[in-house]
C-alpha cells in the first residue's frame, strides 16, 4: 500500500480524492467510536485501518481486526466477522459518506500475539 496517488479522475483529467482521504482524522475518529461501541460488546479486540488505493485504483479503506479467541470458534466465525463488518458499514457508511470501498482482515487475538505484526497492534 502507501501509493496515495491517483483517484477517481473528473472528465477533465483532474483527480477527486476521497472524503476520507481528505478528512483523515475525521474518518480516523469515526473508526475510533465504532471501535469503542464493539469492544464493549465484547465483539473485537481493536480495529486498525489504513487508507489507500484498491488493485483498480479506486479509494479503500482496509479494516485489520482483531476478535477474541472465543468468538473466532468453528461454529461461530462467519456469523461474527460478518456482524462486525456489518457494523463497520452501518456506522461508517464507507462508500456513501467517505467515497472509499472497505475491506475487511480479520485475526484471532491468540494470532496476533503470535505474529506480532506492528500493523495490527
Amino acid at each position: 500500500m502507501g501509493m496515495r496517488h491517483g483517484g477517481p479522475k473528473r472528465d477533465n483529467g483532474t483527480v477527486i480524492p476521497a472524503r476520507a482521504f481528505i478528512h483523515e482524522r475525521e474518518f480516523a475518529e469515526a473508526v475510533q467510536k465504532v471501535e469503542q461501541k464493539l469492544r464493549a460488546s465484547g465483539s473485537v479486540i481493536r480495529i486498525r485501518h489504513e487508507l489507500d488505493y484498491d488493485s483498480t485504483g479506486d479509494p479503500a479503506v482496509y479494516f485489520r481486526i482483531v476478535m477474541p479467541d472465543s468468538s473466532l470458534t468453528k461454529d461461530n466465525l462467519l456469523r461474527a466477522t460478518d456482524d462486525v463488518a456489518n457494523a463497520l458499514v452501518e456506522d461508517l457508511h464507507p462508500q456513501e459518506r467517505w467515497g472509499v470501498y472497505p475491506y475487511f482482515r480479520f485475526r484471532s487475538q491468540s494470532g496476533q500475539e503470535a505474529m506480532q505484526e506492528p500493523s495490527w497492534a
